[in-house]
């Protein structure tokens, strides 16, 4: 009977300790409710700027698309292209002393052209409002394939300074562009 009692003692402390830790399970410890609530507010806040970033990404503006284009014939036409030839017929190097590979700046600039036509496409679908900035993108688009094809039938050598390569037009065209942008984003 004391084997039986022991056994019944047993059972009836394992069967306590079972519900014990079953209502443990359930119930959970400081330490894992401060982590479920830290990760809960981490979720939250990536959250909250994934859905920030994404108001932030709205399509773009006329403007600010006419804005780009800007930038893109500053930097691309003008600065990596037209200043450095024109350095380099005049002193066989870049503005600031450094070679130039004539070939390399002249295959750059017909990427460059490839993109500026994408553009043209852009501009000369916009409406009656942006004609202003049409009429000057026309006369800048001519003439940057002006000189793009004078530099690629005629490519200019180090120090050739009879080599002539006017870039007035452009500068004056581009800078007229670059206001006519500039006054649209103001407003």
């Amino acid at each position: 009977m004391l084997n039986r009692n022991k056994k019944m003692v047993l059972f009836i402390g394992m069967a306590s300790v079972m519900l014990l830790a079953s209502g443990c399970a359930k119930e959970k410890t400081d330490e894992e409710k401060l982590a479920e609530a830290v990760q809960n507010s981490l979720a939250n806040a990536v959250n909250k700027q994934d859905a920030s970033a994404s108001a932030k990404k709205e399509e773009p503006t006329v403007e600010s698309k006419l804005e780009e284009i800007s930038k893109f014939i500053t930097v691309s036409f003008w600065n990596e292209g037209f200043v450095t030839i024109s350095w380099y017929k005049n002193s066989g190097t870049g503005s600031t002393g450094e070679k130039i590979d004539i070939d390399f700046t002249i295959e750059r600039l017909g990427k460059a052209m490839e993109k500026k036509e994408e553009y043209n496409t852009f501009i000369q679908g916009l409406d009656g409002k942006y004609d202003h900035v049409k009429q000057v993108w026309s006369k800048l688009s001519v003439e940057t394939d002006n000189l793009y094809n004078q530099l690629k039938n005629n490519k200019p050598q180090a120090n050739e300074k009879s080599y002539k390569f006017d870039t007035g037009l452009f500068q004056q065209y581009s800078k007229a562009f670059d206001d006519d942008v500039r006054k649209l984003n103001n407003k």
